[in-house]
């Protein structure tokens, strides 16, 4: 029996610093002009997580620190944004 409790105790300490490895993302998908895009697809580059943004070109996802998000939209160049620092 105090095999297993110290077993969950080990996993559920892994499980708390996978999570802090990921940090929400929030920002908002503008044109060159300022205006929001609605319906931009932003992705965490190598993943398959990603979300779309909102009619006011907002978003929310979870990435890594240090990841990369891919913003494409059609009729415009993909741009690729770097996490870290920010």
């Amino acid at each position: 029996m105090f095999k297993k409790i110290v077993l969950f105790t080990v996993v559920l300490c892994f499980s708390f610093i996978a999570m802090a490895q990921q940090q929400q993302i929030t920002g908002t998908v503008v044109d060159v002009k300022g205006n929001p895009i609605p319906g931009a697809t932003v992705l965490v580059e190598g993943t398959q997580n990603g979300t779309a943004t909102d009619p006011d070109g907002k978003f929310t996802l979870m990435a890594p620190a240090n990841g990369t998000l891919l913003v494409s939209f059609i009729g415009y160049t993909t741009e690729k944004v770097a996490l870290a620092g920010k």
